[in-house]
């Protein structure tokens, strides 16, 4: 990993923001960054964890070359503690090795991708009290040379209440020179006690161009589109495996609202079927139906709160073939009682 600030979205911005609390020694004891996921705050933090740890740097540019930044490569750092979430009952310190490794390759790891690694897919992670008091273990410990230390709350959205509660006396009182970041999807979805200790940055989606730049390629329209300004959602996207997928997606919304072609709306729904992640998939097709310029308000919301639906039942492992018929047949007879004729929607160029 580089350790110019430049190379991610928006770091530049990031960079100047630092640059002045660093030189109005105004840094504060907690950031919280809220943003969607993929659209930089991880990066960028462990940008900035780097500069903070560097031994040689200015605090601003960390220099690359010391043994901090070297550790920092691999995120290794012993005056850095991660916390990701966790989940069935796999111990900290062993998922840490992954964490690091994964994160430390791909800094716009997404939560789904960490869930696989973790869990096979299946089961529900959180940041829970455990983790939180082996944190506070770590902070008791004694830092040479008064350095800094760094502690990184990944997904902080995903801290349990309890866990919350029990880091509020932390941040209140905190040990010297210690900085504590937590990246989070949502703002309410961390106590209004804790983050009244932050110093809140807003991260926004990212723009075509930068989406773009991260990719290495111009992607199609549908896929900017359905990736929102998230590129942990666009590198999936753009995966080859996922193609086949994301074509039966536009090709069964096509289907929706044009029915001169059943056999192909059938075989999109076969595809869908066999999709890895279909209720994540679904989601991102509600992007599509909403950009959508020939529909109507109506058929707008009632195809989002149709997809919303059937992404929470799939959720539950209910039967996916019988759902998406059922919320196909659905959705087409209700589309009809407002579009009778259904000509001329959806054309192929917008989906």
């Amino acid at each position: 990993m580089g350790v110019a600030w430049e190379q991610w979205p928006g770091g530049a911005l990031w960079k100047s923001r630092w640059e002045e609390l660093v030189k109005a020694d105004r840094l504060p004891v907690a950031f919280l960054w809220v943003g969607p996921e993929g659209v930089g705050k991880t990066p960028i933090a462990i940008t900035l964890t780097q500069t903070l740890l560097c031994t040689e740097g200015d605090g601003v540019l960390p220099c690359g070359q010391c043994g901090a930044c070297a550790a920092m490569l691999t995120l290794s750092h012993p005056h850095l503690f991660l916390l990701p979430p966790l989940g069935g009952g796999k111990p900290l310190e062993e998922a840490l090795v992954l964490f690091r490794e994964r994160l430390s390759k791909d800094p716009f790891l997404s939560l789904v991708e960490w869930e696989e690694v973790l869990l096979g897919g299946k089961g529900t992670l959180s940041i829970g009290v455990e983790a939180v008091r082996k944190l506070q273990s770590w902070l008791t410990l004694a830092v040479p040379d008064r350095r800094w230390r760094v502690v990184l709350f990944w997904q902080a959205q995903l801290l349990t209440r309890q866990a919350a509660n029990a880091l509020l006396k932390v941040v209140e009182e905190p040990p010297e020179k210690t900085l504590f970041l937590f990246l989070s999807t949502r703002l309410e979805a961390l106590p209004a006690t804790l983050r009244s200790r932050c110093v809140v940055w807003r991260f926004p989606p990212l723009s075509a161009q930068q989406l773009q730049a991260l990719a290495g390629q111009p992607p199609s329209a549908p896929l900017l589109t359905m990736a929102e300004g998230r590129y942990s959602r666009l590198k999936r996207l753009l995966a080859p495996e996922q193609e086949p997928y994301v074509q039966a997606l536009r090709d069964w919304l096509r289907g929706l609202f044009r029915l001169e072609d059943p056999s192909r709306l059938r075989a999109a729904i076969e595809t869908l079927l066999t999709a890895p992640r279909l209720p994540e998939l679904l989601l991102m097709g509600i992007s599509l139906v909403r950009a959508h310029p020939e529909l109507s308000l109506a058929q707008k919301t009632w195809t989002i709160e149709a997809l919303l639906h059937l992404a929470d039942e799939l959720e539950a492992h209910l039967n996916p073939p019988l759902l998406l018929w059922e919320a196909t047949l659905r959705l087409q007879a209700r589309l009809r009682e407002s579009h009778p004729t259904l000509e001329g929607l959806l054309h192929e160029a917008v989906f």
